[in-house]
């Protein structure tokens, strides 16, 4: 069932990216269609489908394409702390993956550092992309203080994330768990 909502939720992302294309002309708007078919090409599981697709809508679309990261003042806080939580999930996908996740320590270090890396990679790739293209995605006047800020955010989610996976480790709860199960 949730597959067949992802599909929809998909082709109905592509469609708006389409209509925006026309309206706006701007063909970089197409790109979010690319995005958007990318789980899919990796077959990856419903459950990080939906996350993957719903993460790709706040961020490339409401926030790069309808400018809410310059229109509404805590977008930006919004999306890099939801990353906190998503990327924490990528990271128990991969411990799972590779059988790891039996060490409750070794789990929250693992997860800590992903989630970390994944938002300094992504500072990376911003400041490359504002200098290949005269970009201002890292807002150039106040660069370190967003990129800084943008990773403390997300190291926010983070927190939040072990602590939450922490609590429901030792006490048996069920909505990580849950999460972990269908990953």
């Amino acid at each position: 069932m949730l597959n067949k909502i992802n599909i929809l939720i998909s082709f109905v992302f592509c469609f708006i990216s389409l209509l925006f294309t026309i309206i706006n002309k701007d063909i970089t708007i197409l790109l979010f269609s690319l995005v958007v078919i990318i789980p899919f090409i990796l077959k990856l599981k419903p459950i990080v489908t939906f996350l993957y697709l719903i993460f790709s809508f706040i961020a490339l679309f409401l926030g790069c394409q309808l400018h809410f990261f310059r229109t509404i003042y805590w977008y930006d806080n919004f999306s890099h702390f939801i990353w906190g939580f998503l990327s924490s999930l990528l990271a128990i996908l991969i411990l799972k993956k590779f059988k790891k996740f039996d060490n409750l320590i070794f789990s929250c270090l693992f997860i800590f550092i992903f989630s970390l890396a994944t938002s300094g990679l992504w500072e990376i790739f911003e400041f490359m992309v504002d200098n290949l293209f005269n970009g201002d995605m890292q807002r150039k006047a106040t660069g370190v203080y967003d990129t800084m800020k943008d990773i403390i955010i997300t190291l926010f989610g983070n927190i939040l994330f072990i602590l939450s996976f922490i609590f429901e480790y030792k006490n048996k709860k069920l909505l990580i768990r849950f999460l972990i199960d269908n990953l």
